[in-house]
């Protein structure tokens, strides 16, 4: 009896097995018998649109160049960002007489995305350093070889890390805005993202996932307020871009974190802080000031993950005092 019943048992995880097989290559194969959002031809989004193509990259930017240029300014978006994320800082600037680019980076905003790229922030730095090769070429002779002021919001942090250990000769100060510069390698989501036909299932389910509602919440946490109505659809129009879950799936798999490597950089830093940020939390801002030689920490009271964009008049003034009282 015993031996009969080991092999009713047998039998049936057998059965369950097969049957879990099927379903699981049902599922496997199912995501692409749906159709996905076919491309579209993207209308250049500003009055100011520029691309440049660079490793492959169609790299959206736009530049402002004053009449008298008294310095330069490279701002850098967080995950989700674009220049979008700038509206309410460049007209301050330019108008203290600043060369401003703000620039898209690869798989975000209107840069293009390709699968499989390569979005670890080494490689992001050599794109936008090309990028301001190209317009150092053509800016006047005193301009062209002045350093650059690098500002990056969130992710971005990381990314003016990368520019300023690969070319510190070229820079002339950091702005971390919520720097997320102490990364960690990627986990277990980074190996399960690695199946095919789980990334064609968030394909599918992307445009029902990606809705105003789901933005606006998202806005809400990291702003610490609502957003309107137009800053909703100034990050929801970018986002629903094809191309955009690769560009995440690729990212998760990437690894992030320069936190060996922050001694090596002397350019003075100013780090500003939204005392309530529920994104970075200030206590990474306070480990960074201690990492980094040269670093002034502004914490904005009563402030979210985004003072550029929530307090853009003290944000700007403190941007612009940092920048004059530069050597």
């Amino acid at each position: 009896m015993k031996g009969l019943r080991e092999k009713r048992i047998y039998r049936g995880f057998l059965q369950a097995g097969k049957v879990f097989l099927v379903i699981f290559l049902l599922l496997s194969a199912l995501p692409y018998v749906i159709p996905l959002p076919e491309d579209r031809e993207v209308e250049e989004p500003f009055a100011e649109s520029a691309r440049i193509s660079i490793e492959g990259v169609s790299l959206h930017y736009r530049i402002w160049e004053p009449e008298e240029i008294r310095g330069k300014i490279i701002l850098v978006h967080g995950l989700g960002g674009s220049t979008f994320s700038w509206r309410h800082n460049i007209e301050a600037l330019v108008n203290t007489g600043y060369v401003v680019t703000a620039v898209d980076l690869p798989g975000f905003g209107y840069s293009s995305r390709q699968k499989g790229a390569d979005h670890s922030q080494k490689a992001r730095s050599r794109v936008l350093w090309h990028l301001m090769d190209a317009i150092d070429g053509s800016l006047k002779a005193g301009a062209a070889s002045m350093g650059w002021n690098l500002v990056g919001h969130s992710m971005g942090g990381g990314t003016i890390t990368a520019m300023a250990l690969q070319k510190p000769p070229r820079v002339n100060s950091l702005v971390f805005v919520a720097g997320a510069v102490h990364g960690r390698p990627p986990g277990a989501i980074s190996r399960v993202l690695s199946y095919p036909p789980l990334v064609r299932w968030l394909k599918v389910a992307y445009p029902y996932i990606l809705t105003p509602e789901r933005v606006q919440g998202l806005l809400a946490s990291a702003y610490g307020e609502e957003p309107s109505a137009g800053d909703v659809r100034g990050y929801l129009e970018p986002l629903a871009l094809p191309g955009t879950v690769d560009t995440l799936a690729d990212l998760l798999r990437t690894p992030r974190g320069f936190t060996d490597d922050l001694e090596n950089i002397k350019v003075p830093a100013l780090l500003v802080w939204g005392e309530n940020d529920a994104w970075v939390p200030l206590e990474f801002g306070e480990m960074l000031a201690d990492n980094l030689p040269d670093a002034e920490l502004l914490v904005m009271p009563d402030t979210g993950h985004c003072p550029m964009e929530t307090r853009p008049e003290e944000f700007n003034q403190a941007l612009l005092d940092f920048l004059a009282a530069l050597k």
